[in-house]
């Protein structure tokens, strides 16, 4: 018998409090964590569970059975890292693996990537669109938000994708998992992207170098909240371990591109899981977020130069109603010769201002044709 201790990492990584089992028998050599037993699991206990959700304002379904006896295997299997002797310098790499790995009875990463694709060639999505709409299915899964203050307490464990789906809720770890494990069916490069201090976690999939997050050759993907591109990097609610939603912040206050910085979290340690194919999706995001922003600067000067206008012919209204006020009273006192001169003078300033209503009027329209242009592009984006 050995005896055994177990601690607990003083930093909570990735919204999952990452266990580790120290076995205390220096006569030992080192082990990797406990894989899942590759032993079949006899499929009982069935469960339909149907997914919806949207994608590019179209909107999208699928079933599938799950098995209660399955979900009890991954309810049951290693959610500690155990070793012997020194930490192993990879260790969470190996600790992520762990939840990478399916028993062999466990195809529902391989039907749901399947059904994500048929659904998508049935719209005639590209595949980048594919995996658009992979992501869009697993931000719409709920996130967990009793288990997340349980992790952040110091409590709570990370799930496997089958856990996750079977529950359909998880907590940024479990989603990523999930996301990356359907990136790999897919056959396209990710890797899990761990945010220490912001304790988080999100996906990385390959993408060219040029336009990729941290210049690292992946573009960061967002599973925890529903409305975030490829590459857009969110604030994080440090309360609640998630991305702080769309709706909740006015992400396009400053800038869309901005959206895209780097900067709005630390950096992550990269660990690759899957190697395959390029998303190149993210060429289109960056230069549509660019024309939302030039755009949106159009906006502002056009809303700037209206309101000077508005300004300069509304003086012009408060001249010629002093003037029409003034030329009642001379037409009463019969002074038809100062009347006449200011009657020229009266219209030769209304010529004025009907020019300026004109010019304004059509710059009214050009606004009005920019900011109909600018929600079509906020809505597709």
């Amino acid at each position: 018998m050995y005896l055994v201790y177990v601690f607990w990492l003083a930093v909570l990584i990735l919204l999952s409090t990452l266990g580790v089992k120290y076995l205390a028998d220096h006569n030992q050599t080192p082990t990797l964590p406990k894989k899942i037993v590759e032993t079949p699991i006899k499929l009982e206990n069935p469960k339909e569970i149907e997914f919806a959700w949207e994608y590019n304002k179209q909107q999208y379904k699928l079933s599938e059975t799950f098995y209660g006896s399955l979900y009890s295997f991954y309810s049951g299997s290693p959610k500690i890292f155990s070793y012997q002797r020194e930490l192993p310098e990879n260790w969470e790499k190996d600790y992520y693996a762990m939840f990478l790995k399916n028993n062999p009875a466990d195809d529902s990463i391989s039907k749901i990537a399947s059904a994500i694709k048929n659904l998508g060639e049935q719209k005639k999505l590209s595949d980048d669109q594919i995996v658009e709409l992979a992501l869009t299915f697993v931000q719409s899964i709920p996130y967990d938000h009793a288990r997340a203050e349980q992790i952040l307490s110091g409590q709570g464990e990370t799930h496997y994708p089958y856990e996750t789906l079977y529950e359909n809720k998880g907590v940024c770890s479990d989603k990523s998992f999930l996301f990356a494990n359907l990136l790999k069916e897919l056959g396209y490069g990710t890797a899990l992207l761990s945010y220490e201090n912001e304790k988080h976690m999100a996906v990385g999939i390959l993408c060219p170098v040029e336009f990729s997050s941290y210049d690292s050759g992946y573009c960061y993907a967002e599973t925890t909240s529903s409305g975030f591109r490829i590459g857009m990097i969110p604030d994080i609610d440090s309360q609640k371990g998630s991305a702080v939603p769309m709706e909740k912040k006015n992400y396009s206050s400053d800038s869309e591109l901005s959206q895209f910085d780097a900067k709005n979290l630390g950096t992550p340690e990269i660990f690759p899981v899957s190697e395959g194919k390029t998303y190149s999706g993210i060429a289109n995001s960056l230069a549509l977020a660019k024309k939302i922003d030039a755009l949106s600067q159009e906006i502002k000067i056009l809303e700037k130069n209206l309101t000077a206008q508005k300004n300069d012919f509304t003086q012009d209204e408060n001249k010629l109603l002093e003037m029409e006020k003034k030329l009642k009273k001379l037409e009463k006192k019969k002074d038809y010769e100062e009347y006449n001169d200011l009657v020229e003078d009266y219209n030769d300033l209304l010529k004025k201002y009907k020019k300026k209503i004109k010019t304004y009027n059509e710059q009214v329209d050009l606004y009005n044709q920019k900011i109909n242009y600018y929600n079509s592009l906020i809505k597709s984006f």
